[in-house]
């Protein structure tokens, strides 16, 4: 059965792409700048882009990647930096966004008339149909900087994983982005180049549109310097004290991907709420839960999570993968067999980033609708000495930033000057998206 959205709003949506890419092509001619033929024009200072480059910065430094400015080339190509409408008035008006002080975000411009209200989103362009197709997709924030970097970080990840040789986890995606040296000259530049015109806008192989981002991410970084690049905010998810701590499904250390209208919160479980979503039996993951582990002192660490036992905690064998200092393992729960805390193991873990455990939605139960579905419960995650007492069900924890948002999807159309982004993401959206829901990263 399918999870996920079904292909015909994605097919129209293809249609579209398609049949107005000459229109297209007459209205982004008028808009492409004098400077640089290869780039739309957007009406911004450059105290304006210094703060739009800060927030793609720190944005993106909350999920692990700390290169940003390979983010920013994107956003130069796609809609010359523009997030909102009032910047680059020659494009769509899409929903209000209050990173656009309450004003239209932009949305593309590619996809037929303004009036169809289709067409991606924001900087980065997402897309799965109708401006409120989107929205259900990715959820609200996606019309924000934040939720729109917060969306293509993971979106990378997974083409990352599918396509780079040695990359085969999250962690090593984000390892491999944070790597890359803005060099022209650099192999492991030109390799992203080739990467993102392949799998970002579907053009694999084509110089011209390397060109594009070759040149967008080398003028992001001259202009704003590599010591502002380099210099990315304070990454807001808290270590793991040598005593342990508990990480909640609201910890700026726990991230849930995957589209939003299928994650839902209930005021139960551990510290008085949870997160669930409904089993598949797909091939691939869609919607996920990932929990960052950063730790102070190196050292063995029991793993624990909560269960409620079977009220929302129904799958019996959830695949949480843990990454740890020698390797990765899957351990597989069942989460209605317990109330209460279930240890994964105890693993060892060295000083720093790069740890995460990880709970996919494909567990191998079938996906029903109703009340014959199986749920899948997202809660508190324990990390602590072995032997360690279990600390007050309450969460201490600072709140999460609203804004940031865990959408996983580009858009099928982007905005970017050359029109449509290629038929090869088009078809292989429509593949992913057979299932309700969607997401290997």
């Amino acid at each position: 059965m399918s999870k996920l959205l079904t292909t015909s709003s994605l097919a129209a949506a293809m249609l579209l792409c398609l049949s107005h890419s000459a229109s297209a092509q007459l209205r982004t001619e008028r808009s492409l700048s004098s400077t640089h033929p290869d780039w739309p024009v957007a009406e911004l200072s450059p105290d304006q882009r210094a703060e739009r480059a800060t927030r793609i910065r720190d944005a993106a430094a909350q999920v692990g990647m700390h290169n940003a400015v390979l983010l920013a080339g994107i956003g130069q190509v796609e809609t010359g930096f523009a997030h909102c409408w009032s910047e680059a008035t020659w494009a769509c008006q899409g929903p209000p966004s209050s990173s656009c002080d309450g004003g239209p975000v932009i949305a593309g411009a590619a996809d037929g008339p303004c009036s169809l209200e289709q067409g991606g989103l924001g900087m980065f362009q997402f897309d799965s149909g109708t401006f409120s197709q989107t929205i259900a997709t990715y959820g609200a924030d996606i019309v924000t900087i934040e939720g729109n970097v917060g969306a293509v970080v993971p979106f990378l990840v997974t083409r990352a994983i599918q396509s780079i040789d040695g990359v085969t986890n999250e962690q090593e995606a984000l390892d491999w982005m944070n790597s890359i040296p803005i060099d022209a000259n650099d192999p492991l530049f030109q390799q992203w180049i080739y990467f993102v015109s392949w799998r970002y806008n579907g053009c694999q192989g084509c110089s011209a549109q390397e060109g594009k981002y070759r040149d967008g991410t080398l003028l992001l970084q001259d202009e704003m310097g590599p010591d502002f690049w380099a210099n990315g905010a304070e990454d807001l998810c808290t270590t793991i004290p040598a005593a342990g701590r508990t990480i909640e499904e609201d910890d700026l250390c726990y991230r849930a991907r995957g589209p939003q209208q299928f994650w839902r919160d209930v005021p139960s479980g551990h510290g008085g709420a949870l997160q669930w979503t409904m089993t598949t039996d797909n091939a691939e993951p869609s919607n996920s839960g990932v929990w960052r582990l950063r730790f102070e002192e190196a050292g063995s660490y029991e793993v624990k999570v909560f269960s409620d036992g079977g009220e929302f905690g129904m799958s019996k064998q959830a695949p949480y993968v843990v990454s740890y200092a020698g390797g990765s393992e899957t351990v597989t729960v069942d989460q209605s067999g317990t109330a209460g805390w279930i240890s994964l193991g105890v693993f060892d873990f060295d000083t720093g980033d790069g740890y995460q455990v990880r709970l996919d939605d494909n567990t191998g139960e079938a996906l029903v609708d109703g009340a014959d579905g199986t749920k899948l419960m997202f809660d508190a995650l324990r990390v602590a000495p072995p032997g360690s007492e279990e600390p007050d069900p309450g969460n201490p924890d600072p709140e999460p930033d609203p804004e940031m948002d865990g959408g996983n999807v580009v858009g099928l159309c982007a905005i970017s000057q050359s029109g449509p982004t290629g038929a090869w993401p088009l078809l292989f959206a429509l593949f992913l998206i057979r299932r309700r829901k969607f997401l290997r990263a």
